[in-house]
């Protein structure tokens, strides 16, 4: 969606080149809810591994992110020291900087 509005996009796959423990720390730090906000918590992997009411440590959900990709919340767009998690249209057209465009009106014959 953001290449589509013009953002440019540095994409990356957390399951080939997955981020450092430091990097989940300094993603979590700019989020109101810190690591549980990068957790997928509906997902499959999450259901999976039996994580649904366990209570661990920043640390311990830091370094499972580090360890299973499948658990991170996606898609993470990021500029500055802004974030968005999901897809949230209105939320990334903000963060791109686009403006909301209206809806063309349709001729009517």
């Amino acid at each position: 969606m953001l290449s589509e509005i013009g953002a440019p996009v540095n994409e990356r796959r957390y399951f080939d080149d997955r981020p450092t423990l430091e990097e989940v720390k300094q993603l979590a730090a700019k989020l109101p809810g810190g690591v549980q906000d990068l957790v997928a918590v509906r997902g499959r992997r999450f259901r999976e591994m039996g994580l649904a009411g366990k209570t661990l440590s920043d640390e311990q959900w830091a370094q499972l992110l580090v360890e299973e990709p499948g658990l991170w919340r996606r898609p993470i767009a990021i500029k500055g020291d802004e974030v968005v998690i999901g897809y949230d249209p209105e939320a990334l057209r903000r963060l791109a900087g686009a403006e909301e465009k209206p809806e063309e009106e349709t001729a009517k014959n």
